[in-house]
């Protein structure tokens, strides 16, 4: 077993990291396709 104190799983990093950047990138591309549409129209 391998001692982890002072060292965070890369596991709790791409966790926490991967959850906002993926919802922030949501919130972006439906802004970004919403604004597509309107200039569009």
């Amino acid at each position: 077993m391998t001692d982890t104190t002072g060292r965070i799983p890369l596991w709790l990093i791409g966790t926490v990291t991967g959850i906002p950047a993926i919802g922030l990138n949501r919130h972006f591309l439906l802004r970004l396709s919403y604004a597509g549409l309107g200039s569009s129209l």
